[in-house]
């Protein structure tokens, strides 16, 4: 790996600022990875769409554009692996690099490894490093080590932001579209029923659905591809191996200068040494120089090779020294603070007895609580069932739609609502008018009669009534309704004999 080429500063980071960069890188190359994600992953989605309705299972394509997330993944990262030691390439040129990575890994991707959390992690070691099976394994125990529960959390916190992504779209049409024009299918959509939603609506959520994922999804696989180079400079120190990097091309360009310079700095030294020698020399007789060790030590060591080989292959069988292990076990972060605080207290025998005294008030007493709660549960027992409700009567003048929905109509509804009205009880009045609009309604629409129905209701389906000026009567019924209940805005008495003069209001008016 040629470290020299790298754009990204290499040094060792925490968590939060792996992340960080990834987001960072990916905003550095976003045009390169989006365009190369969306030449790779539109096709992949059209035609899990069409073979859903080929199917008739629409929602087929959903899911399996959900499945292939770890085949989609591929692209990213090869974009940002590139782009981090020379240029983000073009989506041609990472469609054509796809060949040149291995699939076996994928296929596990998309099988057993599918909902494995770490998956963003296991990408880059799986597909840039190119080694075998058994190094891949020994090398994800070591590289996992300490950051798998935060590359969990990546994974779910992306599943989130993704979530809501799609669910703010629907929520935003929801608010949006008015009641009495939502078709029936979406509200099937929102209810979770799958019998009654229609095919577009699905296809149409696969869509938002593959929209969020694919502002998400990248960002994730980013995220994962800076976390794998940050475990990476903290366990192969690459900021080390950089730093000295740069510093031998730096002394290799200034080489052949320090080279000249050190001669030059030589000369006078070696000059300076040899005169005091050579001056020392005349007159004085020559010392012998020591060319062995038994010159030197003047008796040669035991050498027994034959023993030594013994006793070191002796110690090696010894399982204590052999191979390898891993030992688990807790230890005190401080034991020195611990020591010292047992050998500062002066009576350990007083505090062992203190807290067996305190231990045993504790139990007692949580004991008596127990029996208390019990006692006062025996005592009131019986005041926790709830007392029957008396029947209270009601006037049918009184009593508001939803109310009143079981005692019947007048048989003149005009002149009830107009009696209503002219004492200035305005609401009872109002409210009998339009409960006889919304039975006369079901009636003329053989609907069956449902209690939960709301004004929303009755205003969508007022759309279904053939004759036009029937259907703008109940529409006006209903929304004088809704002003005076909600808004207490009452029309004046024009209005109401407006309304009473036509369908359904009249007596023996025709249905």
């Amino acid at each position: 790996m040629e470290l020299e080429r790298i754009s990204v500063v290499l040094r060792p980071r925490v968590t939060r600022e792996a992340v960080d960069l990834g987001a960072a890188m990916l905003r550095a190359n976003a045009r390169a990875v989006w365009s190369a994600w969306f030449a790779f992953t539109l096709p992949a989605f059209v035609l899990c769409n069409a073979l859903g309705l080929l199917l008739d299972l629409p929602w087929l394509g959903w899911v399996l554009v959900w499945w292939l997330k770890p085949l989609f993944d591929r692209v990213p990262l090869y974009v940002l692996s590139r782009a981090v030691f020379d240029r983000a390439p073009g989506w041609r040129e990472t469609l054509r690099g796809q060949r040149q990575w291995s699939w076996r890994s994928t296929l596990a991707g998309l099988t057993w490894l599918r909902i494995d959390s770490s998956r963003a992690l296991r990408l880059p070691l799986d597909l840039l490093e190119g080694a075998t099976r058994q190094q891949r394994s020994a090398r994800w125990k070591v590289l996992r080590k300490r950051i798998v529960g935060d590359v969990s959390l990546l994974t779910y916190g992306c599943l989130q932001f993704e979530l809501v992504l799609f669910l703010s779209f629907w929520l935003f049409a929801w608010l949006l579209i008015p009641h009495e024009w939502r078709p029936e299918s979406l509200g099937e959509l929102f209810r979770g029923g799958t019998q009654g939603v229609s095919t577009i609506w699905i296809v149409l959520g696969a869509g938002v659905a593959y929209l969020a994922m694919s502002a998400i999804e990248p960002l994730y696989v980013a995220c994962g591809f800076a976390l794998y180079l940050n475990r990476r400079t903290q366990l192969e120190a690459w900021d080390i191996d950089l730093a000295f990097r740069r510093m031998r091309t730096r002394i290799e360009a200034l080489g052949k200068v320090l080279g000249v310079l050190l001669c030059l700095g030589m000369l006078p030294s070696l000059h300076a040494q040899a005169s005091p020698r050579a001056q020392a020399s005349v007159g004085a007789p020559e010392r012998p120089i020591a060319t062995s060790v038994e010159k030197v030590f003047g008796t040669l060591p035991a050498s027994d090779g034959k023993r030594f080989a013994e006793a070191a292959a002796q110690v090696y069988r010894d399982p204590r020294f052999g191979g390898e292990r891993a030992t688990r076990g807790w230890r005190l972060k401080h034991p020195w603070q611990t020591e010292r605080q047992q050998q500062e207290m002066p009576f350990p025998a007083l505090g062992q007895w203190l807290s067996a005294i305190f231990k045993g008030l504790l139990w007692l007493l949580l004991g008596a609580a127990l029996v208390t709660l019990g006692w006062f549960a025996w005592r009131w027992r019986g005041r926790w069932q709830a007392e029957p409700e008396e029947p209270v009567a009601l006037s049918s003048s009184s009593l508001l739609p939803g109310e009143a929905a079981e005692l019947p109509l007048p048989d003149d509804l005009a002149a009830a609502t107009r009696a209503l009205w002219q004492a200035q009880r305005r609401r009872e009045a109002l409210a009998l008018l339009y409960r006889g609009c919304v039975e006369h309604t079901a009636q003329l629409l053989q609907l069956p009669p449902s209690k939960d129905a709301t004004e929303s209701d009755w205003l969508h389906r007022a759309g279904a009534i053939e004759d036009v000026a029937r259907a703008q009567r109940v529409v006006a019924i209903v929304r004088t309704w809704q002003f005076a209940a909600y808004a207490g805005r009452y029309p004046d008495d024009a209005a109401i004999e407006q309304l009473l003069t036509g369908w359904p209001a009249q007596a023996g008016a025709p249905a």
